[in-house]
């Protein structure tokens, strides 16, 4: 079975490029910019890994994470924060997260990343 990559990302293009490549990677990927939909699909247990950006409109993506860690049924999946804020590292230590990568980021970098949490690439 396909990982689960649930990206929630309020800017369109940004959050596509994403999407693209997971998918070409083997990802199935849940895109969403709604932090409340994205809980749904988090507690139905939907999700394998969050990419998470932190400036989303209405709930930010801080406020998100610490959620995520806070739960008993949903601390276990990883979370990596994207993000150009230059507080990241900080931001990660204090929310819970697992990873960060800084925007811009290298798309050889992202996967990398995206490969260490969710246990490898290619799920098909």
């Amino acid at each position: 079975m396909k990982k689960r990559v649930l990206v929630i990302e309020d800017e369109p293009v940004i959050g596509e490029m994403m999407s693209i490549l997971l998918e070409i990677e083997g990802y199935k990927v849940i895109s969403l910019d709604d932090t409340g939909m994205a809980r749904r699909k988090l507690h139905a247990k939907e999700v394998d890994l969050v990419m998470l950006d932190l400036n989303l409109k209405g709930e930010n993506g801080q406020s998100m994470c610490a959620y995520i860690k806070g739960q008993a049924d949903l601390k276990h999946i990883p979370v990596i924060l994207v993000s150009a804020n230059s507080e990241l590292e900080s931001i990660r230590d204090e929310c819970g997260a697992d990873d960060i990568i800084h925007k811009p980021f290298d798309l050889e970098h992202f996967i990398a990343k995206v490969r260490t949490h969710s246990g490898g690439g290619n799920f098909i």
